[in-house]
């Protein structure tokens, strides 16, 4: 539940502290986890293609954000919990009764907002814009949620922005859960405890350990450690950080089992590999 009353003083300070207003890492989601009273599933994340920390209240938008992050290379924004601030100018004269939509209270008219909307940007910089609302698919039979669907489903078709539902049933949870493994790893930002000037040789030397050996995804990280008296955890550190950036190719949608031997979990190694195809992400 929204731990603040719905009125026009809280409508004004959502706007003045510029929610829902800029992008990369200066936009700010209508919605926060500060927002809602916890229930174990909201989360925060810094995102790689913005830098700014991501925020999530359901574990569905989290894995869906997962995938767009490792799968999207076409999308150059992501916003979550982006507000539609002038629906009542775009559909005041539909056939569905908005007025429904204000506080029972104050009045005021709470503000739609839509899971993600996402910035793709193409090579000559012409920026396309894709919708996308997630919702457990349980949900999705309860009238009230069907309408407001209906609602933004004419709202998007008037900017002629692609819109749609992600229901649970269309994430691969066991890809997301791998995302969710590597993800932090992505630009190890403090290091991990390894030195800016280590990093490079040591991804040279574990890249080339994993190339041909018969021992095990973790008896190689392990050995890193070990001859180079590294803290433990370090060479599976920079084993997530190079499958984060997908110079280490494993099957994502197989869960990573560091006790099997490398050749069956590693497919391949690729230095330059980058990016992916943003509509696998936005369709998966």
């Amino acid at each position: 539940m929204p731990r603040a009353k719905w009125n026009d003083q809280t409508l004004k300070r959502y706007l003045k502290e510029g929610r829902g207003q800029g992008e990369l890492e200066q936009y700010r989601p209508w919605l926060t986890t500060q927002d809602y009273a916890s229930n174990g599933r909201s989360s925060r994340i810094k995102g790689w293609k913005t830098g700014r920390i991501h925020h999530f209240l359901s574990d569905i938008e989290t894995r869906y954000f997962y995938l767009l992050e490792y799968d999207g290379g076409e999308i150059w924004d992501i916003r979550e919990h982006y507000p539609i601030l002038d629906l009542q100018d775009r559909l005041g004269d539909c056939d569905i009764d908005l007025n429904k939509y204000r506080d029972k209270e104050s009045g005021t008219l709470h503000v739609l907002t839509t899971t993600f909307l996402l910035t793709l940007k193409e090579a000559n910089g012409k920026k396309q814009y894709v919708a996308r609302s997630v919702k457990a698919a349980a949900e999705l039979e309860k009238p009230k949620v069907v309408e407001r669907f209906e609602l933004m489903r004419r709202y998007f078709e008037t900017k002629q922005i692609d819109w749609g539902i992600v229901t649970q049933h269309d994430i691969n949870v066991t890809r997301a859960k791998n995302i969710e493994w590597v993800h932090s790893a992505k630009n190890l930002d403090d290091g991990g405890g390894l030195s800016a000037q280590d990093v490079p040789r040591l991804k040279s030397i574990l890249l080339a350990w994993l190339d041909g050996t018969r021992k095990s995804v973790r008896d190689v990280t392990n050995g890193l450690d070990s001859q180079f008296n590294l803290t433990p955890g370090s060479g599976l550190l920079l084993l997530r950080h190079l499958i984060a950036n997908k110079q280490v190719l494993v099957d994502m949608n197989t869960r990573i089992d560091l006790g099997k031997p490398v050749k069956e979990v590693v497919r391949g190694i690729d230095a330059i590999r980058d990016g992916g195809d943003v509509r696998d992400a936005v369709d998966r």
